[in-house]
């Protein structure tokens, strides 16, 4: 019963220290990880999970936080312009002027079918219609069609959309979210105001989702009539 109690607390303290160590590192996702960050989280998940099979928390303890140092002062000298080919991958330049630079479509490891996939994923199907396409250091592909080929913009229609804004939540799930009151300027009795004008007096109990936009339209959805209160 004691290996079972010490083998349980031990996984909620390397669950404790690897979720720790890996929010210090990044906030990317996986996809947009450099190589060095890649390499660093596979080995930090392997010297973490030590203790499971040699009972020796303090080494793991210890490795992580040596990893963690190295990985944030490797983030930082990725910084450095003379660095940073050397940590990160180059950007290449795969389409230019609508032709395939075929030394560089060879450098990024990519046959002609994994590319055109990447480009069909982008909306286009035809290598005449791009003027440029780079895949980035994360493994992106930016397309650029060449100008006749490109989406219509309200600009060519000689059109002046007014800004959208930002939709901001205010009541989610029928708790409101203070910060963004303030984000707005709004105090809690004048979005209850608003609420009660558009006849809800108990929000709890009757609002799911109330979405603010930049035009001062608030957006209310209530919940279904046969849905109990929380």
């Amino acid at each position: 019963m004691d290996d079972i109690l010490s083998y349980g607390l031990k996984t909620i303290l390397i669950y404790i220290m690897t979720y720790f160590a890996a929010r210090t590192l990044s906030k990317k996702a996986i996809a947009q990880m450099a190589s060095y960050e890649l390499a660093g989280i596979m080995l930090l998940t392997t010297v973490a999970a030590e203790p499971l099979v040699t009972k020796v928390t303090v080494k793991a303890l210890f490795g992580t936080g040596v990893i963690t140092i190295l990985l944030l002062i490797t983030a930082r000298l990725a910084l450095v312009d003379r660095l940073t080919k050397f940590l990160e991958h180059t950007p290449l330049m795969i389409v230019e002027n609508g032709k395939i630079d075929k030394q560089a479509l060879k450098a990024s490891t990519l046959t002609i079918n994994q590319f055109m996939g990447l480009l069909r994923q982008k909306g286009y199907d035809k290598i005449e219609e791009i003027d440029h396409a780079i895949l980035e250091s994360q493994g992106e592909l930016s397309v650029f069609p060449k100008s006749q080929y490109r989406p219509v913009q309200p600009k060519d229609l000689n059109m002046s959309p007014q800004p959208s804004g930002l939709t901001l939540p205010l009541i989610i799930d029928a708790q409101i979210i203070e910060q963004n009151l303030r984000h707005i300027g709004m105090t809690r009795e004048q979005l209850l105001q608003q609420l009660a004008k558009q006849g809800i007096n108990d929000f709890k109990s009757e609002v799911i989702l109330a979405l603010y936009d930049s035009s001062g339209q608030l957006t209310i959805s209530r919940k279904s009539q046969n849905q109990g209160p929380p």
